[in-house]
């Protein structure tokens, strides 16, 4: 079984949208957890979501919560460096959470062999079915494996050295000194991880939310070597859509659509619906329209237009992983 952990932090609209396209798209057996925060009016929007999912056996929701330090902490503290991260962003913060206990805790506690990440402004937008062939290659060698949905042919950029297999791609995530998303061994978005091998090694690293984990993750994977061979799908199944920003850790160009106005909508009873392009030839898109549905209202909120171009323009095949190079 695979574990999903859906990050999510006031866009409770956009995560709505997220499991109606993971409970339609993904076919392999899995179990749903979202680690989430939130703040002010939100919670309202929060709580109607848990509601609305209470009978799915597979979807849970865990809310992080204020500490005075995370416990988990104490087997990362290994250098200087470690230690005024978690002073900084941790010890006696009044924003300091539990982000790094609870999601070790959700992966330890899970009983999921297999594990990914996904943001909450991410969708699937094409079927996807696990083969038992990849799960095989990463149990076998499970802290040198991984399965990434949101890359494949259809992507601008693929490298030459991808080697394309009978129903998958493979390469050395190590094979390139340039930066893009097939030299990134480390992401939280859509890539299919052995639970205790990537446990394993996020126990020793520190971090307090999903961009720092990625971030420090991606240091500490990249300078051991980890998790080299890399896997995908013929074309991609997943893209992240540009509509906000909520984290102030990262620089991503968005349409800014605000977070606050989507939720006041969503308590009202509105839910989603993006028109993205026939075509993806990016991990990151800008959606063609976007309109919120309630009953037969269909309110059209956004069509594409020059600022949008020029937001989508800035998303190379590097990606949102560039401000963390």
């Amino acid at each position: 079984m695979i574990l999903n952990v859906i990050f999510s932090f006031n866009r409770v609209m956009q995560l709505d949208y997220l499991l109606q396209s993971f409970l339609k798209r993904f076919k392999t057996d899995s179990k749903v957890v979202i680690l989430y925060h939130t703040t002010g009016a939100h919670k309202q929007g929060y709580d109607l979501l848990k509601k609305k999912y209470s009978g799915y056996k597979n979807i849970s929701f865990v809310e992080r919560k204020h500490v005075l330090f995370d416990l988990s902490y104490r087997h990362a503290l290994n250098t200087k460096r470690d230690w005024e991260f978690f002073k900084e962003r941790n010890l006696f913060k009044k924003n300091g959470d539990n982000f790094k206990g609870a999601l070790q805790k959700i992966i330890r506690t899970s009983g999921c062999e297999f594990v990914m990440f996904n943001t909450d402004d991410s969708i699937f937008f094409e079927d996807v079915e696990i083969p038992d062939e990849i799960l095989n290659i990463i149990r076998s060698n499970p802290e040198n494996t991984s399965y990434r949905l949101y890359v494949g042919e259809n992507l601008e950029g693929q490298p030459d050295y991808v080697e394309k297999k009978s129903n998958y791609y493979q390469w050395d995530y190590y094979a390139d000194t340039n930066f893009h998303h097939w030299s990134y061994p480390f992401a939280v978005d859509g890539t299919i991880y052995h639970s205790e091998a990537l446990l394993k090694h996020m126990k020793p690293m520190v971090y307090h939310n999903p961009v720092t984990l990625e971030h420090n993750g991606y240091s500490y994977i990249r300078y051991r070597k980890l998790f080299r061979t890399g896997m995908s799908p013929i074309t991609s199944k997943l893209v992240a859509t540009k509509l906000n920003r909520v984290s102030v850790d990262s620089l991503n160009p968005t349409l800014h659509i605000q977070p606050d106005f989507l939720n006041e909508k969503f308590v009202d009873g509105y839910t989603l619906d993006l028109v993205i392009p026939e075509h993806i030839d990016n991990s990151n898109i800008v959606p063609s329209e976007i309109y919120l549905i309630k009953g037969e209202i269909r309110e059209q909120i956004y069509s594409m237009n020059e600022e949008g171009k020029k937001v989508q323009s800035l998303l190379g095949i590097e990606g949102a992983k560039e401000q963390l190079d």
